[in-house]
């Protein structure tokens, strides 16, 4: 049955052109070939889907036949050979130019096509991926590897009902394929289809159970979904550690690092992050406060795309190891020639991640922290990081397979970016109304979390809210339609596209309280808000991932802003905007207070952190040196 479309409101088609960066005047085009343009930023005429189409079709006529001459066929396909030869050699360059020559001999040669439309996405040019794959599908339109593939570009675009259209095609012609269903649970998940799309990951790794990316998938969307009881979300984490990390631990070797527990120490970090991402923001203060007299710094490198804070970063290590083109097992040969001590992972399952490395047992301790909100899973992650706040004791040690190593304030450290703007004056005492703002990834953002904030708004008549990072399409709809059941109309959303990080923290400018996602708090946007002076309301639950914001509240001294439910997230928010002088004083005064608070003292975090790791590290001399041990 076709969902009957929203009916409209006043606002409704301003809020969507806003969202897609139109100007007054002109159509908004979110559908297949669509581009959000900053606030400000002209519009570009990206072409639709459909013009692609036609003026393909109209090339494939010319020839009287619709068919390429043999040899001219038989000749691009060995230029589309070639290609896909360079580009397993890395050689993007020339993989393109290939492909370009075998299609002018045959523009109906689909496999270089589809190279090419890899190579956009390798480049996050998901516009020329898009008209790559519709050519594809003019050519092909049958061909489940093709369908599957348009999909993930479509996933990437934002069109997901698009996608969800091509992966159910693709399973209807071939229903055991694992990447389809693999691609059509990403979609879901953007769509806050969430036990939709547990059920399709599940379906992925019942075909391709040793899909360990597809596993570590669904590990990501329990951490971030609260759709499981605590419990048996460490089960499943557990169950992956066993199916792939502990058969390699049991083959690793004695280490032969001595057994000193007062010595200088090797520290090693591994992260694939290492790069203009919030990983950097976090791990900076440490890395350059480290101890030199009592701890030596290796950086493990996995980063495929380095950029100048990978160079900055780099300066901040004694050792820096480029790991990513090194296979697990050559990289595990480097750190124990290294003789790391303590080995730390700063990935979990995120994208990137070196977990197999771990599972290796290249250094005696092995501790998980920072870039993840979930444990491993795996036998040879001895320890995982966090506070007292973010995992209570008593509470939350069952949650894991890692032993809990809690730091006496915040696990987290923060370095505001250079550059950030000054604090400006509260702008609800010059706009007259109060601005909501939001600027987490929309992924993070679910239907409850809109939905209560589409009811904060209705309590509230006249205030905003702005977001940036906001959807087109699909996501798009789903998001007006929550507001528009709340009776909160779309002409007081304030939509804003992607931003460089530049732009988006001159957005900070434009509110006055930011409202939290729940049940996958934010970290870095916390941290960001709270220093342009603007305080964040949250919402705290049972899992880590949803206990982010009360660590990092309370250590700066406002833990009254952490609700347990959303009526109290609702109420407290109301109680900021209904006292603007507070607030305004607040907004002038929590730089400083950040400044003296545990979340920015950076030498005082890193001496806590070398104290944890110096207590690992004994432990773990005890146990070597004990009668009839061997570590």
């Amino acid at each position: 049955m076709r969902r009957r479309a929203p009916k409209p409101r006043r606002g409704h088609a301003d809020a969507r052109a806003h969202a897609c960066g139109t100007a007054a005047g002109r159509p908004a085009q979110c559908q297949r070939i669509g581009a959000f343009v900053p606030q400000g930023t002209a519009p570009r005429p990206w072409r639709s889907g459909g013009i692609v189409l036609k003026r393909l079709l109209r090339a494939l006529d010319r020839r009287p036949s619709c068919e390429a001459r043999t040899e001219d066929a038989a000749e691009a396909g060995r230029h589309a050979d070639r290609a896909l030869e360079r580009y397993r050699d890395g050689d993007k360059t020339a993989a393109a130019a290939l492909c370009r020559s075998a299609l002018a001999l045959d523009p109906r040669q689909a496999p270089a096509w589809s190279l090419l439309g890899r190579i956009a996405l390798d480049d996050e040019q998901l516009e020329r991926a898009l008209e790559c794959y519709a050519h594809i599908l003019a050519i092909e339109p049958d061909e489940p590897d093709y369908l599957v593939n348009a999909a993930e570009v479509n996933r990437r675009a934002g069109h997901l009902g698009r996608a969800l259209e091509l992966s159910e095609r693709a399973l209807s012609l071939r229903p055991l394929d694992a990447r389809a269903w693999q691609v059509r649970g990403g979609a879901l998940e953007e769509m806050d289809r969430l036990d939709e799309a547990l059920d399709c990951l599940r379906h992925e790794l019942e075909l391709k159970p040793d899909n360990i990316d597809g596993h570590s998938n669904l590990l990501f969307l329990l951490s971030r979904a609260d759709l499981l009881p605590p419990r048996q979300v460490a089960a499943e984490y557990r169950r992956w550690g066993e199916l792939y990390a502990d058969p390699l631990s049991a083959a690793a070797a004695p280490h032969a690092n001595s057994p000193e527990p007062d010595r200088p120490l090797r520290i090693g970090y591994v992260s694939a992050d290492f790069r203009r991402h919030a990983v950097a923001y976090f791990a900076e203060p440490f890395l350059a406060r480290h101890d030199r007299s009592a701890w030596r710094v290796y950086c493990y490198s996995n980063c495929r795309r380095p950029d100048d804070v990978t160079q900055h970063l780099r300066g901040l290590a004694d050792e820096w190891r480029d790991i990513a083109a090194l296979s697990d097992d050559a990289a595990a040969r480097l750190m124990r020639d290294d003789r790391v001590d303590i080995l730390v992972d700063l990935a979990g399952h995120t994208a990137g991640n070196r977990l197999l490395l771990f599972a290796r047992r290249p250094a005696p301790v092995q501790m998980t922290w920072l870039g993840y909100l979930g444990g491993t899973g795996m036998a040879a992650m001895d320890y995982r990081i966090s506070d007292r706040y973010a995992d209570p004791a008593g509470e939350a040690d069952d949650q894991y397979r890692e032993q809990l190593l809690r730091l006496p304030h915040s696990k987290w450290c923060y370095l505001p970016p250079a550059g950030m703007p000054a604090c400006n004056a509260l702008p609800a005492q010059r706009h007259g109304y109060v601005t909501f703002g939001s600027f987490s990834s929309f992924p993070r953002i679910s239907n409850e979390t809109l939905r209560a904030w589409a009811l904060l708004l209705g309590r509230l008549p006249g205030a905003r809210l702005r977001m940036t990072g906001a959807p087109g399409g699909e996501s798009l709809d789903r998001m007006l339609e929550i507001f528009d059941a709340a009776g909160v109309f779309a002409d007081r959303l304030d939509l804003v596209g992607r931003l460089p990080l530049d732009a988006c923290l001159q957005q900070y400018l434009q509110i006055d309280i930011a409202l939290d996602p729940f049940p996958c708090n934010g970290a870095t946007t916390t941290c960001e808000s709270l220093w342009m002076g603007v305080p964040v309301v949250s919402r705290s639950g049972r899992s880590g991932a949803s206990r982010s914001a009360i660590s990092l509240l309370t250590n700066a001294g406002l833990p009254q802003l952490v609700a347990g439910s959303w009526e109290g997230y609702i109420d407290t928010a109301l109680r900021l905007a209904a006292d603007l002088p507070a607030l305004a004083q607040l907004r002038a005064t929590l730089r400083e207070r950040l400044r003296a608070s545990p979340l920015l003292d950076a030498q005082g975090f890193t001496r806590d952190l070398e104290a944890l790791y110096r207590d690992a590290w004994r432990r773990w001399c005890a146990r070597s040196t004990a009668p009839g041990k061997s570590c």
